[in-house]
Order: structure tokens, then sequence, then C-alpha cells
């Protein structure tokens, strides 16, 4: 229970007591508001209120035991989206792993359900029925995919599971917010918009060709360049759509060359931007200045475009590359991969899961030891001043009832030497830049600490 509710709790004790008085000094009267009315033996009358009336969520412990807290996400572990996306989930775990290995939260281990979706709509459907209803998981975090995520999302919100981090920056998922659900990506329309600025500061009368998702996400990136370039000399040239199951995207880029562009966007996922590149690079020997969205700032993409033709590209980033050996969110999460993680080095995408695990531990240390879906909820939307290790270079992460996107900021990044470097200063688009930081819940002191000024924490 949340120290909110608490105070609440006590202020309508007061409450009691004083209507009980003032009834017991006035010698009598009754109330027909939900109240009982008794009559003692000498002849006063006392009304005994009913006790408050607790929300469901405010009660709900699902998936919480005295020594366990079960959290569930879906992600392809297997075929070949896994190859590019299952590092997050892995990033999350690790990161879960590393805070069980101190003790957990309030004393509570996190059991972290891995499900496998394959990357198929259908059977994220099955996949996180499963969690709900099988494993009575307390929440799902960092679930993937636009497609994906859109089978299961309204049934989570029916459920009144907490749906936190959703990867994939879909503008629905916070607009309008709902109480459960909190995004986890900087949304595709404003993304758009940022790198739009980028083609209009440095390519002022740019003919743009833009390759695009063939669906949410292709349409709200487009929409943001469009809004970027309102009333500008830039232009867009031409378009040309993909399907996400097509991997090759040859022909599209040749289309995109006849028409004259003078830059190249893609609205796309590492394997059919990385396509993009290659074909544009080898087969069409076309050394156009190519932009790609935030999702291929990653080491996967590199790796499918090659370092060679992905020089010099041009993506956006809200935290630091792995590569940055000196910053101190890579520092502190290499050792914990080092000894938590699934094999290998550490990623950007298994970088970005161990984010959302910190971001997670976080709110359920500011949810108190009385955990229930109501006071994490509540933790979540009052949440101001609170610094991820790896947002440090942007700012605080806050929200509120009208808030549900904890990360706003981004930062240019581009291909050196065959690896992703920031560029410029944050450009912010926070929501709530103005807030109160909440009091700490009792107990609060002797968790492990997972901000940026946290120091590594070894574990036997």
């Amino acid at each position: 229970m949340s120290l909110a509710r608490r105070s609440g709790f006590a202020a309508a004790g007061a409450l009691l007591l004083a209507f009980t008085v003032a009834v017991t000094a006035c010698g009598g009267g009754t109330s027909d508001v939900g109240s009982v009315a008794t009559t003692e033996s000498n002849g006063r009358t006392v009304v005994q209120l009913p006790p408050p009336t607790l929300t469901a969520e405010a009660v709900d412990a699902t998936g919480v035991s005295a020594n366990q807290i079960k959290i569930g996400t879906h992600f392809p572990l297997s075929g070949n989206p896994a190859a590019a996306y299952a590092p997050i989930a892995y990033g999350i775990k690790a990161f879960f792993d590393y805070i069980n290995a101190q003790g957990g939260v309030y004393g509570r281990k996190i059991d972290f359900i891995i499900g496998d979706d394959h990357y198929n709509p259908p059977d994220t459907v099955e996949v996180v029925k499963s969690l709900v209803e099988e494993d009575k998981v307390f929440a799902i975090v960092g679930g993937l995919g636009e497609a994906t995520h859109s089978a299961v999302w309204k049934y989570l919100e029916d459920k009144g599971v907490p749906d936190m981090f959703v990867t994939t920056g879909l503008d629905k998922w916070t607009n309008p917010t709902v109480r459960t659900r909190f995004a986890g990506n900087p949304d595709y329309q404003t993304e758009g918009e940022i790198l739009g600025q980028y083609i209009v500061k440095n390519y002022p009368n740019a003919r743009v060709g833009v390759l695009r998702q063939s669906d949410e996400l292709g349409q709200e990136g487009e929409n943001g360049l469009r809004k970027a370039i309102a009333g500008t000399n830039v232009t867009i040239a031409a378009l040309e759509n993909y399907d996400v199951i097509q991997s090759d995207v040859t022909a599209q880029t040749e289309r995109l060359k006849k028409a004259n562009v003078d830059v190249l966007i893609a609205y796309a996922i590492p394997p059919q931007a990385a396509s993009m590149v290659k074909a544009a690079r080898e087969t069409l020997s076309w050394d156009v200045p190519i932009i790609v969205s935030g999702i291929n700032c990653s080491d996967i993409f590199i790796l499918l475009a090659s370092a060679k033709d992905a020089e010099g590209i041009i993506s956006v980033v809200f935290g630091p590359m792995v590569s940055q050996t000196d910053d101190p969110a890579v520092q502190k999460y290499s050792k914990i991969w080092d000894k938590f993680g699934n094999g290998g080095a550490l990623s950007n995408f298994s970088f970005y899961g161990m984010n959302d695990g910190e971001m997670m531990v976080h709110l359920l240390e500011m949810a108190g030891q009385n955990l229930t879906r109501g006071a994490f909820l509540d933790a979540a939307e009052s949440q101001c001043g609170y610094v991820c290790s790896g947002c440090a270079s942007i700012g605080p992460q806050n929200m509120s009832p009208s808030d549900h996107r904890p990360i706003e900021d981004e930062m240019y990044a581009q291909v050196q030497n065959g690896a992703w470097v920031k560029i410029s200063d944050p450009i912010g688009f926070e929501s709530t830049p103005k807030c109160t930081v909440p009091t700490p819940p009792a107990g609060f002191d002797e968790q492990p600490q997972v901000g940026p000024g946290a120091a590594y924490v070894d574990t036997p």
C-alpha cells in the first residue's frame, strides 16, 4: 500500500471520529447515506460509517507473493527477427537477474517470463493470454512490435495489466493516455519531425525519396517528415512502400534512384533498411545521402548493411552507444551483462533492454513494500526527476497522468568508422517539464540503487 493511500485512510479515520463525536454531542440523529445507526442503552445514537471503497487495482496484487514478482513480455526468440530483437529481452532479464542477486525488490525476486511470439501477431495473442491467465503475471514490460503489440494492447487494457514501456513508437499507445499503458520509445511522428529538421538544415532544397514500411510505423514517420518540411523548399519527390515480411527492397530502391532524388530516408526496421543501403551502395553504385529511423541506430543494422556501406548514415538515438566505453552507463551495463547476459558482448539493443529493466525496478521500488497494481501505477504517474543510467545524457524521465512517455528527447547520430556516434545535443520534446519529486516509500533506502549515480554492485 502506498504512502498516499495510507494517508488517505488516516484522514478517513479522523473524519469518522469527528463525525461520531459530533453526532454524540448533538444527542441523536441518524444518517441515510450508507451508514448504520445503533441506539445504545443510554439512549445515545452512534452512527457507523461504511469503510472506504477501494478500487480493484488498489488491492490487485496479481503475480505478487511474499518472495516473488512475476513479470512477462513477448519477443521473437526464434526465427529471423530474433537475431535483431531478442537481445532486448535478454537485456531486461540481465538487469532483473542483477537485482535478484542483490536480494530483489523489498525481498521479492523478479520471475521474468519471456514468451516467444515469433514476431507473429496470432502467436503474440496466444503468448500474452498465457502470461496473463496461466502465469498470472503482475505486468508486461517491453512488448515488441507494431503489429504484434497491436494484437494484445486492448486485451491488456481490459484486464488491467500494467503494459509498460512498449518497444515501439506508435502514437496510439499514449494518445490518449490510458491508466495502464506506458510507451518505451520516443514516438515515430516526433522522430520523423526531428529527422526532417535535419534534412531542412543540411539539404535545404532537397528532393527526398522515402522508403516506408506499409503500416503505422511508416505512416507516422512520414507524417513527422511532412510536418518538418512544410513551408520549406524541401519536397518529397518519391515514396516507396514495402510489406513487413518483404526482406529485399532492391526494386523500391531502384525506383527511388530513377526518381532522381537527392536524399533517401527510410522509416524501416533493420533488415529492410539495411537492404536499401546495400542496394544503393553496391547494386546501384549510388552515393546518395541516407537517413534511417532510430530503430536502426544499433549494431545489428551496421552488421546487416556492412560497416563500409553504412558509413556516414544519419539516425537518432536517446542514449549512449555501447562503443562509448568511457560512458558510466556503458561501463555499468557491460559489467552486469558480462555476469548476467546470455553471452557475447553487450549490444545497443541489449543496452536498451537493460534500460527498460532499470526503469521497471525503480517503479517497483517507488510503489513500496505493499505492492499492488494501483500503487505501481501511482508511482509511474508521479515519476519526477528520475534519470535512468542510460538516459543521463538527455535529462529526467518525468511522467504524469497525462504523460505516459518517459523518454521524449533524442540526439542525431552518425555511423563513423563502423560505429554509431552521437553528433548533437538532445532535441527536447518533454511533456512534463515541471513536477514534484515524490517522497520515497518506507524501506526505499535499503533497496539497490539503480540510477546513473549508482555504482555497479558486484555479487557472488
